[in-house]
């Protein structure tokens, strides 16, 4: 409800009362009248009031992994090649300290297991097997510091990493990414991309690789790099030993990556 509404609202109750005229009837029956006029005005005033102070009062001190925010409309997506320059030009985020990234590390393991009953209700029960925070070392970026969590879903394994690349940032393309991680990790990685808003970038991953239980495992990787420079990673493979095709889809890991409460 809005300040005009409220005010039309206000005004509708104050002009509610017929008019008077001259009818002598009604000159009879003016002081009661007059009372019940005022007593509705009052209390319709104080409706307003009422309707005005919960329209205001919003409960913005509320944290926590359940916290209920608004959804905006998400940002124009297209496909692309992946040769968009990330970070944007002139964006730089700011690097969080390691006592910030520990407090924060809890709540934003919070919101994943949040996330994940969201966009995962028919899995197993998730169970938190690790939880990390501080400074990583990567392919591109290289270094960036973060918060590391990893779930274990029954038989597969979710991990998100909400990451800010370590200063000073380097930016590159995320096909310059796709094309290192075939080079230092698996060659018959595959790569997808697309273009968000002006500034961020999609990119998915897939590959099949071998873990160390000698177990063929299907990995996907969902990397939101966001338009404030910062960036989230949503993985899903099989636990070790297991091999099993991982239920979560890519669109699910989107879901997760794009999480707007996914933070630091």
């Amino acid at each position: 409800m809005n300040e005009q509404v409220l005010i039309d609202e206000f005004t509708a109750a104050v002009r509610g009362g017929p008019p008077l005229g001259f009818d002598p009837d009604e000159v009879v029956t003016r002081v009661a009248r007059r009372r019940r006029h005022r007593r509705n005005v009052l209390l319709a005033g104080a409706g307003v009031v009422v309707a005005a102070l919960a329209a205001v009062a919003v409960p913005v001190t509320r944290g926590g992994s359940d916290t209920s925010v608004a959804p905006a409309a998400p940002p124009r997506t297209s496909p692309s090649t992946g040769e968009r320059l990330w970070p944007p030009a002139g964006v730089e985020a700011v690097q969080p300290t390691d006592a910030q990234l520990s407090a924060r590390a809890p709540e934003i393991a919070g919101r994943v297991e949040a996330m994940l009953r969201k966009v995962a209700p028919r899995t197993d029960g998730f169970r938190r097997t690790d939880q990390r925070s501080g400074r990583f070392a990567g392919v591109l970026p290289t270094s960036q510091r973060g918060v590391q969590i990893m779930e274990d879903g029954g038989g597969y394994v979710v991990s998100v990493a909400v990451y800010v690349p370590a200063a000073p940032v380097m930016r590159f393309q995320p096909r310059q990414l796709c094309a290192e991680l075939k080079q230092q990790v698996n060659p018959a990685t595959t790569c997808r991309y697309a273009d968000v808003g002006t500034g961020g970038v999609l990119m998915t991953t897939e590959e099949d690789t071998v873990d160390r239980a000698n177990t063929k495992q299907h990995r996907v990787t969902v990397t939101d790099f966001r338009a404030d420079g910062t960036y989230v990673l949503a993985t899903v493979s099989g636990s070790t030993g297991v091999g099993a095709t991982p239920p979560l889809t890519a669109d699910q890991l989107t879901s997760l990556a794009t999480d707007p409460g996914l933070t630091v």
